[in-house]
């Protein structure tokens, strides 16, 4: 908290603090119209809490985890929302006591509000900071991280913050993909190792018959057993694989994204990360999209509103693409030409 100097208080020139001649002039004269303790204090207390709220060219303090490709496109959608305010950006690693350092160092700041981007960032704000104002985004899940409890109550809430789910694009994926090609049989090769690939995973054999498809999943802990895995689906029936928006998907993407290219199997991807060419359909989050809704929530809280009374929302917004050499391909694969067509927009 800032010192307050009364005028009976020599100014602390030897501190460095210039003498604001114009700042006495103006309290004398209001002081002088002053002729009660009480009105004295109040009017102190107005002049304190007029610097109290955020500047509109202050930045708004951001933090990330992990750095990412998709939290970039992010970071450019809430900057062109939130523009002319600029960011101030800090991200951590998602492991190791670094980042919990650099939230403290960030809220001991106390800055008027913390957007919050990713699972690893709002599971270490979450449990600590119970007071400053937070918006977070690309969570895709904020009820299993704590912040809530039940979907069906959105409003209900840790009281400090909101801010938007966007689960993966699984749903979507297997949508358009089964309009686009059919009903059929898909395989997944995940890694169990990773948290976020056995949710993928769990959504894609939940979700895959509602859309006609049969599920087929194959596990790979390590590089050696990819292929084995992905010759194991082939062998199973699989016509189409499906490649995930995980970072394990990364290790096996370019073998699975050469046989799309090679013909030798239909290739859906909602990797955003992973260069398409091999893929017949590719569905995505548009993390640029979600960073404009986030700008949105962030300017809401900015005004005054209180995040308490903001329910949690759900924002998938999608970017759908066809390869459309493949797809004529494939649509003259014995069986596929009446099924073979446009995907459908979101």
């Amino acid at each position: 908290m800032p010192a307050v100097y009364f005028l009976s208080t020599p100014w602390p020139e030897t501190a460095g603090f210039p003498r604001p001649s114009f700042l006495f002039t103006g309290l004398r004269s209001l002081l002088g119209k002053v002729k009660t303790r009480g009105k004295l204090l109040l009017l102190l207390s107005g002049l304190l809490l007029a610097g109290c709220g955020p500047r509109p060219d202050k930045p708004v303090v951001v933090f990330g985890s992990p750095d990412s490709p998709r939290l970039r496109q992010v970071l450019a959608g809430l900057r062109a929302g939130l523009a002319p305010r600029s960011l101030e950006v800090v991200t951590v690693p998602e492991f190791g006591p670094e980042g919990q350092e650099v939230l403290n160092r960030l809220r001991a700041r106390r800055p008027p509000l913390l957007v919050v981007l990713g699972s690893p960032a709002l599971l270490r704000v979450a449990p600590v900071e119970k007071r400053l104002p937070v918006v977070f985004a690309m969570v895709a899940d904020p009820y299993a991280l704590g912040v809530a409890d039940d979907p069906r109550q959105p409003d209900i809430h840790q009281k400090n913050l909101t801010g938007i789910a966007s689960p993966p694009p699984v749903g979507a994926a297997l949508d358009q993909g089964a309009r686009l090609l059919g009903p059929g049989v898909w395989g997944l090769l995940y890694d169990p190792g990773e948290g976020q690939a056995v949710e993928v995973a769990r959504l894609f054999a939940a979700l895959a018959p509602r859309h006609g498809l049969t599920p087929l999943l194959e596990t790979s802990r390590e590089a050696a057993a990819d292929l084995p895995a992905l010759e194991k689906l082939l062998s199973r029936g699989a016509r189409v694989l499906y490649l995930p928006p995980t970072a394990t998907a990364a290790r096996y993407a370019p073998l699975m994204l050469s046989w799309g290219r090679d013909r030798r199997v239909m290739v859906v991807s909602s990797h955003p990360e992973i260069d398409p060419k091999g893929s017949v359909l590719r569905v995505t989050l548009d993390y640029e999209a979600l960073g404009r809704e986030a700008a949105s929530l962030v300017k809401r809280v900015l005004a005054g509103e209180n995040p308490e009374r903001i329910p949690l929302m759900q924002k998938t917004p999608l970017v759908i693409e066809a390869d459309d050499g493949l797809l004529r391909h494939w649509s003259g694969y014995p069986g596929a030409s009446d099924r073979i067509r446009s995907p459908r927009r979101p």
